[in-house]
């Protein structure tokens, strides 16, 4: 009889590995020990989505090829037949398929064959835990020949832990999807040339993109040391702190304020960095829907020195512009007039309008300024993947 602290110790473990895929290996462990199965094997097989497709054995390593050949047969296992017939139902192989059947099986003769490799598995319980959506959840304890069948009480003890199972696959998969998307939007917000930090009210920094730690440094006029964000003169630091925790306050009561801008100092003179505060998920607390939303802000900084870029190769394919037309267009972007595109290029004034003329019809634009907003309001001006390491 196993008691309820060791059982409550193995789901403990079992929504461990929920959220960490490296402790499966602790949760199979104790499955065996409670089951003394010296062989347990986890899998999970989703026809939609292959990247959440798992499987894993505790206690011991099948040899490769073995397991190759496992996988292989796996459709034609008796053990996975009879469990297709009764879904969601532990199954003592004795009990369900019968030693004849288990014996004549070609998983089994194939166990037979190599057993200098890997112990005969004699006795089984498992379970299979198929979903509407297509995927399959497998859970199996198995014992060697010199030991005995798994017994009808064994079976309504892996039934204990069956809808935890569930829930911990299912778990798995939300978690994992989630830190996908939460890695993937951190990872594009580092190809903007934008400095982009989120901080809580109190402006400790939750993350901040390559262009702000860019620009933190250089240490002038920016400071993100010791998790804070903070500015170079104690009374624009104070400033920028009021505005962060006016955002996120509001936010949490309901009421979205607008972007504040400010400016900073920078010690070495130079023209000061554009800085805007706004609030981040205000709309679902607004609106009651973010119960478990904390408000934050975002903090975008702009950075002077650096120009913004409109690859002259991405306009000719966005935009079907000649290489000379993109060119001209490109220096447009980077703020040379005409004139200064035309030296820069090495074409005269008169080809140069040509050019841009071109590009106004190419862009459904009719003015430089608005064939300029255009650009910029495609992400092309994003910062280039080999600036990154």
């Amino acid at each position: 009889m196993v008691s309820n602290s060791v059982l409550l110790k193995l789901i403990g473990h079992l929504y461990d590995a929920a959220t960490d895929m490296d402790k499966w290996p602790v949760f199979l462990h104790d499955f065996g020990e409670i089951f003394d199965a010296p062989f347990t094997n986890i899998l999970h097989f989703d026809q939609h989505e292959q990247r959440f497709n798992f499987w894993l054995t505790g206690g011991h390593q099948l040899p490769s090829d073995m397991l190759g050949q496992f996988q292989a047969e796996f459709q034609n296992d008796p053990r996975l037949i009879a469990c297709n017939r009764l879904p969601g139902k532990p199954l003592s192989c004795r009990l369900s398929i019968g030693e004849e059947a288990w014996h004549q099986s070609v998983i089994y003769q194939n166990l037979q064959a190599q057993k200098d490799k890997f112990p005969v598995i004699e006795y089984s319980l498992t379970v299979i835990l198929p979903e509407e959506t297509g995927s399959m959840t497998g859970l199996a304890a198995m014992r060697w020949r010199n030991s005995q069948a798994f017994s009808q009480e064994e079976c309504d003890l892996l039934g204990e832990i069956i809808p935890h199972l569930r829930r911990a696959i299912n778990l798995q998969k939300r978690f994992a999807l989630t830190d996908f998307r939460h890695r993937s939007t951190l990872e594009a917000l580092d190809f903007m040339p934008t400095g982009i930090v989120i901080t809580d009210g109190e402006g400790k920094i939750r993350s901040a993109n390559r262009a702000a730690r860019e620009i933190a440094e250089r240490k002038d006029g920016l400071s993100l040391a010791r998790n804070i964000l903070s500015l170079s003169h104690s009374a624009e630091t104070k400033k920028l702190t009021g505005l962060i925790q006016d955002a996120v306050s509001s936010a949490a009561n309901g009421k979205i304020l607008p972007g504040r801008a400010i400016s900073t100092t920078r010690d070495e003179a130079a023209e000061p960095y554009p800085v805007m505060v706004s609030t981040l998920w205000g709309n679902n607390i607004r609106f009651g829907l973010g119960i478990l939303d904390e408000p934050l802000a975002v903090v975008f900084i702009t950075d002077p020195d650096r120009p913004q870029e409109a690859p002259a190769e991405l306009l000719q394919r966005l935009y079907g512009l000649t290489p000379s037309e993109a060119k001209l267009v490109e220096r447009l972007v980077a703020g040379d007039t005409v004139k200064d595109a035309a030296m820069t290029n090495r074409i005269t004034i008169h080809t140069a309008r040509q050019y841009l003329k071109a590009a106004f019809q190419k862009t459904a634009t009719d003015r430089q300024a608005t064939l300029v907003q255009k650009v910029m309001s495609a992400p092309l001006w994003a910062r280039s993947q080999s600036t990154l390491p």
